[in-house]
C-alpha cells in the first residue's frame, strides 16, 4: 500500500494502478486502496473504472468524503444531478476548510444549472472557509453581472479579486463591463485602461474602449483608439473592406464605411455585403439608400424562379427594409415588408412587434394579436410588454396596461422606462400614491429624469402634499429644461401657491411665465389675482389692463379690474369698477358674479335700492347663489329692513352652513334683541369654526351686555389669541378688566389699545374712566383732554373733565367745561 501511494504521489500512475490491485486482491474491502486506485483511473482518464472504484469505497467506508468529492467531479459533465447529490454528501461529512473544493465545484454545478441563488451560497461558504479564493469572488461577480443585473454587488466582488490580485486581467475587465452597465462610463474606461496597460497588444480592448468614449461623447478619443486597432493589424484590416467599413461606422463616420461597401459591393456584391451596407445607410438616416441595397440583396438572393428562400437572412431584409419605412412615415408600406418577413421565417419575434406598432399608429385592433404572437415566441421581448402597455393606456384599460408594465419590469428591473410609463399609468387611474412609488423609482435609476419629478410633483399636489410637490417643482427648475416645460412648472406652481394662499410666492412664478408666454391672458388674469390677494392694487390694475388687452372680451378680467378699482377706497375708483362691472354684463347678462360685485359697488355708493335689485337679480338667476343672498341680508339691514335681511340669512344657511353666515344671523337676532337666538347662533358659529373671532367677539358682546363679565373677558380673550390686532377686542377686555377689578390687565389692554389706535377718542375716554375709578385723578385729566384734542364737539366728554377737575380743585376750568357742554348740546337741540 505504502509503495502504491508513493508512486501515485510521484505521478506514476501504471504502477500506483498494478500496486493497489494487488492489495485488493489480497484485501477485497480495503477501501482506501478503492479510493487511491479510482482517483489514479481519473487520472489515465479511464472514467469508467474509476467510478466502479470510487463506488467500492463509498459502499465500504460510506463516511469517505473524498471519494463521494471524485465520483462528484467526473459526473459533474456526464450527470449533473447525481454529481450535486455527491457533491452535497461530501459536505454534509466534511464542512471545514479541507473539503472546500466540493463547495466550489457544487457552485459551478448550480451555475450551469442557472440555479444562481444557490450557486452564490455555495461560493459564498468557499469565502467563509478561505476569503483568498479568487475564483469564488470572481464566479459570484459573473453571477450578479450576467444574470441577476445587480451591478453595484457585482463591481463590489470584483474590487475584492483586484485586492487580492492587484494584476488580475480578468476581472478589470468584468469590472468595467459592471461599471458600463451602471452607466459609470468613466471607471468603465479607467478599469480597461489598466487591462490595457497590462497587455497593449490585446486589439479587442481597444474596440471595447472606443465604444466607451462614443457613449461619452468624447468621439476624438474614441476613433484614436480604433486607429491604434487598425494600426496593430494594419494588412488584414486594409484588405477586409467590411471590417473596415464596420470599424468606421462604430466611429460614427458612416459616409466612409458607405464609401468603402460600395467600393466592394461593385467589384463583387454580395447579400450579406449589401445588407450590411443597407445597415450603415440606416444609421447615417439614408432610409431610401438602404432600401435599394436591400431591394438589390432581395436580387441576388433570388433563385431563378423568382422565388426567394425562407431563410431567416431573407427575412431580415423584409424586416430592415419595414424599419425604413416606418422612418419614412410609409406606415402602409412598412406592415406589407414585415408581413412578408413573417411569411418567410414565421417565428420571428421583432417582424411581430413591429408589425404591431405600425397597426396601432393605423388604429387597428389586430395590432394586440401581433404583440401577444412575439410575446409566444419570446416571453422576454421587454418592447412587446411595454407596447401592449401603451396600447391599453390609450384605450383607458388603465389595469391592463399596468400588468403588462409589471411583466416588463421583470424582464428589465432598472428599466426607466417601464418604471416611469408604469407611473404615469396609476396617475391617470388616480392611484397617485403607488404612482409616486414608481416615479421615485425612475429618479432612483435616473435623478435628472424631469418629467419624473413633474409628474411626481403632480401626484404630490393630488394627495395635498404640497411640500414635497414644491420641492419637486424647484428641482425641475434648476436642471436643464425646455422653454414649454418650464412654462408648465411655473404655471402648476404658482397654482399651487394660491391653493395655499402664499399669493406672493406665485405672483413671483406668474410673473416669470409671462416672459415665457407674453400672450397668454389667462396668466396676466391670474397674475392680476394674486396681486390683489396682497393688496398690490396698482399692479393688479395693470394685469388686469395688460389681460383684456390681450383678450378683450373676457368677463373675468372686466370683475377682476372692477374689484381692483374698488380697493381704491374713493369715489372715481367705485365709478372706474362700476363701468368694468357693467361691461362684464354686458358681454355675458347670465354672470351672476358680475351681478353681485355690482350690487356691492352700488351698496359702498349708497345705492341700496339698485344694489338690492341687483342681489335680486343674482338670487333669480342663481338661487344657490351664498353671496347674493349675504350682500342682500346687508343691503337690508343698511335701509333699515331688519326681518327682510334675517329672512335672507336664514335663505344662505339653507345652503351651506358656514360660520360667517350664523354670526350673521346672530347679529340680525342681536338688533331685534333676540340675546338667547344671537347667543345660539354665535356658539353654532364656533362649532362650526373654533378659529372665527368675530363669533367670540359678538358673543362676548353680549355676556358683556348681561354684566356677565368673567365670561366676557374668557371670550375677549380667545379673539385677541385668533387676532392680536384686533383694537375693539383689546379695548373691550380692557373695559371688562376694569369691572372685574384686574386693575393691572386692565392698564395693560389699554396701552395696548393706544398702540393699535393712537387717534381713537373712545380709548383714551374709557382710560380716563379707568384712572378715575383708581381716583387717579391728574391721569384721567389728561387722558380726557387728550380725547377732547381728536373729538372736540363732544358735550359727554367736556361734562366728564368738568367733573375730573372739580375733584382735582380746578373749579374755574371745571365751571368753562361745563358751559362747553351746555352749548354744544344746544347746538344740537336748536338743529
Amino acid at each position: 500500500m505504502k509503495h502504491g501511494i508513493h508512486f501515485f504521489d510521484c505521478s506514476v500512475f501504471m504502477k500506483a494502478i498494478q500496486d493497489f490491485t494487488a492489495v485488493i486482491k489480497e484485501d477485497p474491502t480495503n477501501a482506501q486502496a478503492r479510493l487511491y486506485r479510482g482517483r489514479a483511473y481519473v487520472k489515465q482518464r479511464r472514467y469508467r473504472n474509476a467510478i466502479q472504484d470510487l463506488a467500492a469505497a463509498v459502499h465500504l467506508d460510506p463516511s469517505c468524503w473524498l471519494a463521494f468529492y471524485y465520483r462528484g467531479c467526473i459526473l459533474r459533465q456526464t450527470d449533473p444531478k447525481r454529481a450535486l447529490q455527491d457533491f452535497s454528501v461530501s459536505v454534509l461529512i466534511n464542512d471545514t476548510k479541507e473539503n472546500i473544493c466540493s463547495f466550489l465545484h457544487r457552485g459551478i454545478v448550480y451555475s450551469e444549472q442557472c440555479q444562481w441563488s444557490l450557486a452564490i451560497c455555495d461560493f459564498e461558504s468557499v469565502l467563509a472557509l478561505d476569503s483568498s479564493v479568487i475564483f469564488a469572488y470572481l464566479n459570484i461577480g459573473l453571477i450578479l453581472l450576467l444574470h441577476l443585473d445587480q451591478y453595484y454587488e457585482a463591481i463590489q466582488q470584483f474590487t475584492n479579486v483586484i485586492g487580492i490580485d492587484p494584476l488580475h486581467v480578468r476581472a478589470y475587465v468584468c469590472r468595467a463591463q459592471a461599471y458600463h452597465k451602471n452607466h459609470d462610463l468613466r471607471n468603465a474606461v479607467k478599469d480597461i485602461n489598466r487591462v490595457i496597460h497590462l497587455y497593449p497588444d490585446k486589439s479587442r480592448l481597444y474596440i471595447i474602449r472606443g465604444q466607451y468614449l462614443v457613449e461619452l461623447k468624447k468621439d476624438e478619443l474614441a476613433s484614436l483608439c480604433i486607429q491604434q486597432f487598425a494600426e496593430m493589424d494594419e494588412e488584414s484590416f486594409m484588405s477586409q473592406p467590411v471590417q473596415q467599413a464596420l470599424v468606421q461606422s462604430f466611429c460614427q463616420n458612416h459616409d466612409k464605411a458607405i464609401e468603402c461597401l460600395y467600393g466592394a459591393t461593385a467589384s463583387k456584391p454580395e447579400p450579406s455585403t449589401l445588407i450590411i451596407l443597407g445597415k450603415i445607410q440606416m444609421k447615417a438616416n439614408k432610409t431610401k439608400d438602404a432600401v435599394r441595397s436591400f431591394k438589390k440583396a432581395m436580387n441576388l438572393l433570388m433563385s431563378s424562379e423568382k422565388i426567394l428562400p425562407k431563410t431567416f437572412e431573407t427575412a431580415e431584409i423584409y424586416y430592415l427594409t419595414g424599419l425604413c419605412y416606418v422612418e419614412q412615415k410609409s406606415l402602409l408600406r412598412a406592415r406589407d415588408a414585415f408581413s412578408m418577413a413573417i411569411r418567410l421565417h414565421s417565428r420571428y419575434p421583432d417582424a411581430f412587434y413591429q408589425r404591431g406598432l405600425c397597426r396601432m399608429q393605423l388604429k387597428k385592433a389586430k395590432c394586440i394579436q401581433d404583440f401577444n404572437r412575439a410575446l409566444a415566441l419570446c416571453p422576454s421581448h421587454f418592447q412587446a410588454y411595454m407596447a401592449l402597455a401603451t396600447f391599453y393606456g390609450s384605450q383607458g384599460r388603465y389595469f391592463q396596461a399596468i400588468l403588462n408594465c409589471s411583466e416588463a419590469i421583470k424582464i428589465i428591473p432598472n428599466s426607466v422606462q417601464a418604471y416611469f410609463y408604469r407611473g404615469i399609468l396609476k396617475c391617470q387611474n388616480k392611484t397617485f400614491a403607488s404612482a409616486i412609488e414608481d416615479l421615485s423609482e425612475v429618479i432612483d435609476l435616473n435623478a435628472t429624469c424631469i418629467l419624473a419629478y413633474y409628474n411626481r410633483a403632480v401626484c404630490y399636489h393630488q394627495i395635498n402634499d404640497f411640500r414635497k410637490a414644491l420641492k419637486d417643482y424647484g428641482i425641475i427648475l434648476l436642471l436643464e429644461l425646455s422653454e414649454e416645460i418650464a412654462f408648465k412648472v411655473l404655471i402648476n406652481r404658482g397654482l399651487l401657491y394660491m391653493e395655499l394662499g402664499d399669493y406672493a410666492n406665485a405672483c413671483e412664478d406668474f410673473k416669470g411665465a409671462t416672459l415665457l408666454s407674453p400672450d397668454d391672458s389667462q396668466i396676466f388674469q391670474a397674475l392680476g389675482i394674486c396681486y390683489y390677494r396682497i393688496h398690490e392694487f396698482e399692479d393688479a390694475v395693470r394685469s388686469f389692463d395688460q389681460a383684456l388687452k390681450l383678450d378683450p372680451v373676457s368677463v373675468d378680467a372686466y370683475i377682476g379690474r372692477g374689484n381692483s378699482y374698488m380697493e381704491s377706497g374713493d369715489e372715481a375708483g367705485c365709478k372706474k369698477a362700476q363701468k368694468d362691472f357693467l361691461r362684464a354684463i354686458h358681454l355675458n347678462p347670465k354672470c351672476v358674479k358680475a351681478r353681485v360685485c355690482l350690487a356691492y359697488n352700488l351698496q359702498v355708493l349708497g345705492k341700496f335700492q339698485r344694489a338690492w335689485n341687483q342681489f335680486t337679480v343674482a338670487i333669480c338667476m342663481d338661487p344657490k347663489c351664498l353671496a347674493a343672498y349675504d350682500g342682500r341680508a346687508s343691503v337690508c339691514l343698511q335701509m333699515g329692513e331688519t326681518f327682510a335681511a334675517f329672512l335672507d340669512t336664514n335663505a344662505a344657511l339653507k345652503l351651506a352652513t358656514t360660520a360667517p353666515l350664523l354670526t350673521n344671523r346672530g347679529f340680525i337676532n342681536h338688533l331685534m334683541g333676540h340675546l338667547t337666538c344671537a347667543m345660539k347662533d354665535y356658539q353654532q358659529a364656533i362649532s362650526v369654526d373654533s378659529n372665527y373671532a368675530l363669533a367670540y367677539f359678538n358673543a362676548a358682546n353680549i355676556y358683556f351686555q348681561n354684566r356677565q363679565f368673567s365670561q366676557a373677558y374668557c371670550y375677549y380673550s380667545k379673539v385677541l389669541q385668533l387676532d392680536p390686532r384686533n383694537e375693539s377686542a383689546i379695548m373691550n377686555r380692557a373695559v371688562t378688566n376694569t369691572l372685574l377689578n384686574n386693575t393691572e390687565e386692565a392698564k395693560e389692554d389699554f396701552e395696548k389699545a393706544i398702540c393699535l389706535c393712537p387717534f381713537s377718542a373712545a380709548v383714551y375716554f374709557n382710560r380716563a374712566n379707568f384712572y378715575n375709578g383708581l381716583k387717579q385723578y391728574e391721569l384721567a385729566e389728561k387722558d380726557i383732554s387728550t380725547a377732547l384734542s381728536i373729538q372736540p364737539n363732544n358735550a359727554l366728554m367736556y361734562k366728564f373733565r368738568a367733573d375730573i377737575r372739580g375733584k382735582l380743585g380746578f373749579n374755574k376750568e371745571a365751571v368753562e367745561d361745563y358751559k362747553q357742554a351746555i352749548n354744544i348740546q344746544d347746538q344740537i337741540y336748536s338743529m
